[in-house]
């Protein structure tokens, strides 16, 4: 991100295996063909401007960046806690949100210019609105407004998050019955078009560099190399047999071909990320293979490209922080030994939903819908990750795996407040 303000990294040999902490003005840092406009655009525009007052030489500390993304997740953070403050259920879901929220797992990114944090922060500020919602008898005008620009804001933070704002705005459409008064129902239609405007603008401005070298990563680091018959699918993704000596190749590894895919058409044109979704959806045991395949590392909070230390720290390269980072373990040792039952979890999660929704009162519908919602968008930001690109998979995860706790804690606090209340 911080390319399009035109600052480069002093030590750019220090890229991923080091923290590389100061960044100066530099005319060649930035790469237009793979630019993304992006929520998190607001808080680097913070950080320059802030960084003219504080910086005495005009270089840029990754740490006025992290300052920016601390201050507006502690609002985020605020907020969430004043939504859940009035359930049954509010230590428990304190206690959880503080130690996964605050794990180093997510606050590492808080030092960096990538757009995880505009994701992590805008979540959690439309977790907590839907939360407020959930608990209102009549959703006001600004609840709506406000459910709405978060939502927005969320969905422009990665063109990754662009399927998950489709749900949000048929979710919008729902308020509708729920309720609401004439006013806040005419916000919620327009909240609808605008969810779905973000949608169109993020995936129409993706960069079209991006997306050519994960289309190659997704056909030759995973359909072909999993395949057991891999000329059928060569075949059914339009390949002819030659394209099979790449399977295995990546876009940025030794041995690609990538350049000349895109040339001739074979990236772009005859292979498209619709194309690989295609193929997916017509094979779903292909997808689950390729679920199993990943799973080992589904569940990590610490991509291995991304070091945490500076160079001259004594720390060998791509060395991580081991302070706070408890729910980074339960993520590694206790999830990832599950993570199939996860899986199958989420994908029950809606049947189960509407069941209990029918034979729920009518106060805790709004509850059960929104649970689903969560279960929905996990298990799709999982196929997202996994289906879109083959390369860097524990940093594609992040949105998942923040859904995910999301989702269980909030499960977990469901089942709290039914037994508070029956006993």
């Amino acid at each position: 991100m911080i390319g399009r303000f035109g600052y480069g990294a002093v030590d750019k040999s220090a890229e991923y295996a080091f923290l590389a902490r100061k960044y100066v003005p530099d005319p060649n840092a930035r790469l237009r063909v793979y630019e993304q406009v992006s929520s998190e655009y607001i808080f680097v525009e913070a950080a320059v401007l802030l960084n003219k007052v504080m910086s005495r030489d005009g270089s840029l500390d990754i740490t006025i960046i992290g300052l920016v993304h601390m201050l507006a997740f502690l609002y985020a953070f605020y907020r969430l806690l004043l939504a859940t403050g009035p359930l049954r259920s509010w230590p428990l879901i304190w206690i959880l949100a503080l130690l996964a929220l605050t794990d180093v797992g997510y606050v590492a990114y808080w030092n960096s210019f990538y757009a995880e944090p505009a994701s992590c922060i805008f979540f959690i500020l439309l977790l907590a609105e839907s939360i407020e919602v959930c608990r209102t008898q009549e959703i006001s005008n600004a609840q709506a407004i406000r459910w709405a620009l978060w939502a927005v804001l969320f969905v422009m933070a990665k063109p990754q998050n662009a399927p998950l704002g489709v749900l949000l705005a048929l979710f919008v459409c729902r308020l509708r019955a729920w309720g609401i008064s004439t006013s806040a129902g005419r916000i919620a239609i327009g909240s609808s078009l605008a969810v779905v405007a973000a949608v169109v603008f993020i995936t129409v401005t993706s960069p079209v560099a991006n997306m050519w070298s994960s289309t190659y990563d997704e056909v030759f680091m995973a359909i072909l190399p999993e395949s057991k018959t891999p000329a059928q699918d060569a075949q059914a993704l339009g390949l002819t047999p030659d394209w099979l000596k790449y399977s295995g190749t990546g876009a940025w590894t030794q041995g690609t071909n990538l350049y000349e895919a895109v040339k001739s058409g074979v990236i772009g044109k005859t292979i498209t990320h619709g194309s690989i979704a295609r193929f997916y959806l017509l094979r779903p045991a292909r997808i689950w293979r390729h679920a199993k395949r990943v799973l080992p590392v589904a569940f990590s909070l610490r991509p291995d490209t991304c070091g945490n230390f500076e160079r001259g720290a004594g720390f060998p390269p791509g060395a991580k922080s081991q302070t706070f980072d408890a729910w980074s373990g339960f993520h590694e040792h206790v999830l990832e030994a599950c993570g199939k039952l996860i899986l199958i979890a989420l994908l029950l999660c809606p049947i189960i939903c509407v069941v209990a929704w029918l034979r729920a009162a009518r106060d805790r519908r709004r509850s059960i819908e929104f649970f689903a919602l969560l279960g929905i968008c996990s298990l799709l930001s999982f196929g997202i990750a996994i289906c879109g690109d083959a390369w860097d998979n524990v940093k594609h995860l992040f949105l998942f795996n923040l859904l995910l706790d999301a989702w269980m804690v909030a499960g977990i606090a469901i089942l709290f407040q039914r037994v508070r209340a029956g006993s």
